[in-house]
């Protein structure tokens, strides 16, 4: 019976520690959408100004 509780405490802090990789991954993956969807919409505009100059 006790190593059913360690197992499971072990199990229950493992599943704490990648939800909370998880979360911080998600997090990291929501910025960098943010900064390509920034650069892209940069590169857009350049673009078009430079063909509005010529």
């Amino acid at each position: 019976m006790a190593v059913n509780s360690i197992l499971n405490s072990n199990v229950i802090e493992l599943m704490e520690k990648l939800q909370t990789e998880n979360i911080i991954l998600m997090e990291e993956n929501k910025k960098l959408s943010e900064t390509v969807d920034w650069m892209h919409d940069t590169i857009w505009r350049l673009v078009h100004s430079q063909h509005s100059e010529n």
